[in-house]
């Protein structure tokens, strides 16, 4: 991204964060969109250029989206031409080369959402929803690899599988955090990245056909 791009990125994530912090410590219905704004350093006219609610900004973007690129070589049946491997390159590549410390805020931001829909179910929705948003992305992302219908079965079956083992990679982070404290953001990311590559190794191997 150009600086321009990664600035407003920047404020993008530096505004949810906000939003999920308080609705942590105060309940989101005590949050109000000033609040936000004046945690994140900005101006309430600045927050409605990114949000049009605080329950927007308290529920985020979900997961990290491969960008256009990642999905251009996946499609391109690249870059290993193997569609397991590749998958798992292209839901991983959110977290290639980019500041591991900003990446794992991310991931905690993810699980700061989790336990805050813990205590307020009735957001649980809207979160599900972005999780949703992405398996569609991907969903789409596998039928223009396969040159199929994003609504036919296979493509859908392959994304819900890639999403299903990331989530799964992100719990099982969550719960090493929980029980044995993290590391840092760095061996959170390298942590995450090991387990990706444990989770669809497991799908190869289940999916393998018999000798």
């Amino acid at each position: 991204m150009g600086l321009r791009e990664r600035k407003k990125a920047t404020t993008r994530r530096a505004l949810q964060r906000a939003a999920v912090r308080l609705a942590v410590e105060h309940g989101s219905e005590h949050v109000t969109v000033d609040d936000i704004a004046a945690a994140a350093d900005v101006s309430k006219r600045t927050f409605f250029n990114y949000f049009s609610s605080k329950e927007e900004a308290i529920v985020g973007d979900g997961p990290p989206r491969p960008d256009d690129e990642a999905r251009a070589i996946f499609v391109a049946r690249g870059p290993t031409g193997d569609l397991l491997d590749d998958l798992k390159i292209f839901l991983i590549s959110p977290l290639a080369g980019s500041d591991a410390e900003d990446l794992g805020q991310r991931l905690a931001d993810v699980h700061e959402r989790k336990r805050l829909v813990q205590h307020e179910p009735h957001l649980a929705p809207r979160v599900m929803a972005a999780f949703a948003d992405m398996e569609r992305y991907v969903g789409e992302s596998v039928a223009e690899r396969l040159g199929e219908d994003s609504d036919d079965i296979r493509p859908q079956i392959v994304a819900s599988l890639g999403i299903t083992a990331m989530r799964f990679s992100m719990r099982r982070l969550h719960t090493h955090a929980a029980s044995e404290g993290s590391a840092g953001a760095r061996d959170d990311v390298s942590e995450l990245r090991g387990l990706f590559d444990q989770a669809f190794d497991a799908l190869r191997r289940t999916f393998r056909p018999a000798a």
